[in-house]
């Protein structure tokens, strides 16, 4: 049970936030002590408007965002391990270096989005739009880019061992030097794919739109499979 000074303490905030002339939640959040970088793992925020918010760095573990607007937000070194961010709308994101293995971004709009060298090991991509997103050198191990649009999508050097990349369209994209060893591309949209220099040991092909018969007599070469 609260004391008489807390609870005075509660109204006081209460009302603080009920006069506050502004709808943006971190001014909010920030009128109620409550820090993002700090305070806001684990919470419901689900639909939030985010938007060009600075979230540098901030602790957003096991954080529901599904639905929230962060167009054009930083969350570069941010963590965001087991985040549910599906359908969220996140285009121009920063998410540079930022931590996002096991996370949900099914269905999310992450269009010309940086996630240069993040983390997204067994993350949920199902049905997500990152085209021209730039994924240089991030880990998408055992990631689910099933039915992704990555079109015109830089995954240069990107570490894509065992993700599953079926009836994605990889139209113009770049793997360039990627490591797509076991990955599943069948089915996928490979039309102007730059597949230079990729790993493509026990990689799977097959069905694919655009994949010139030499190129793929080279990647079988190189260890990949295929079905018929």
């Amino acid at each position: 049970m609260l004391s008489d000074d807390s609870l005075q303490k509660l109204r006081e905030l209460i009302q603080r936030i009920v006069e506050a002339n502004t709808e943006d939640f971190l001014e909010l959040a920030e009128i109620a002590g409550l820090s993002p970088i700090e305070k806001f793992a684990g919470a419901d925020l689900r639909g939030v408007n985010l938007r060009s918010a600075n979230l540098v760095g901030a602790n957003l573990v096991d954080t529901n965002l599904a639905g929230a607007n962060l167009t054009n937000a930083n969350l570069s070194e941010a963590s965001l391990i087991g985040a549910n961010l599906s359908n969220a709308a996140m285009i121009c994101v920063n998410l540079t270096n930022a931590n996002l293995v096991e996370a949900n971004l099914a269905g999310a709009t992450l269009i010309s989005a940086k996630l240069l060298s993040a983390n997204l090991n067994k993350a949920n991509l199902t049905g997500t739009n990152l085209s021209n997103a730039d994924f240089g050198r991030a880990v998408l191990t055992s990631a689910k880019l099933d039915g992704a649009s990555l079109f015109e999508t830089n995954l240069g050097h990107a570490n894509l061992r065992r993700a599953s990349l079926t009836q994605t369209d990889l139209s113009g994209a770049s793997l360039y030097g990627a490591n797509l060893s076991k990955a599943d591309l069948r089915w996928s949209d490979l039309r102007d794919a730059n597949l230079v220099g990729a790993i493509v040991q026990e990689t799977w092909f097959g069905h694919n739109t655009g994949l010139p018969r030499q190129l793929a007599t080279d990647l079988r070469r190189q260890g990949a499979f295929f079905e018929d």
